[in-house]
C-alpha cells in the first residue's frame, strides 16, 4: 500500500472539519472511524508499509505516537460530547489544531528523507 503524501496531508487536515461537523451536531463522523488509529487511511497505511518502507527515517516513530495521540484525543472529545460535557468537548478540540499541524509536517519530513534515502 503506497502513500500519496499530498493527499494524505490534505485527508488528514480534512479530519478537523469532519470533528467539527460531529460537535455541532451533524452526521458523518462515526466512533469506530474516528477512534482507531489502525484503521484509518495513515493507519493501514502506517502499519501495512510505512514503518517498513520509512523505518530509517527517526520521524516515522514519532508520527506513530503523534497519530495515536490524535485518535485517543477524537476518542475524548467524542465521548465527551455524548456525555453531555460540551464545554469539555471543546476544550479538548482545542488540542486538533496543534496535533493535526505536526502530524502534516511528519509526513512532510518522511516525504522529504525518504526520497533522499531512496535516491
Amino acid at each position: 500500500m503506497s502513500l500519496d503524501f499530498s493527499m494524505a496531508k490534505l485527508k488528514h487536515q480534512s479530519w478537523k472539519l469532519k470533528l467539527r461537523d460531529f460537535l455541532d451536531g451533524k452526521p458523518g463522523l462515526t466512533s469506530a472511524q474516528a477512534t482507531s488509529h489502525r484503521d484509518c487511511d495513515l493507519g493501514k497505511w502506517l502499519y501495512s508499509d510505512g514503518l517498513a518502507k520509512y523505518g530509517q527515517v527517526p520521524e516515522i516513530k514519532t508520527l506513530e505516537k503523534v497519530h495515536e495521540t490524535l485518535h485517543k484525543t477524537v476518542k475524548s472529545i467524542m465521548d465527551l460530547k455524548t456525555a453531555g460535557k460540551v464545554a469539555d468537548a471543546e476544550r479538548e478540540f482545542q488540542k486538533i489544531d496543534g496535533i493535526s499541524k505536526q502530524i502534516v509536517d511528519l509526513l512532510s519530513a518522511i516525504e522529504t528523507k525518504g526520497d533522499r534515502a531512496a535516491a
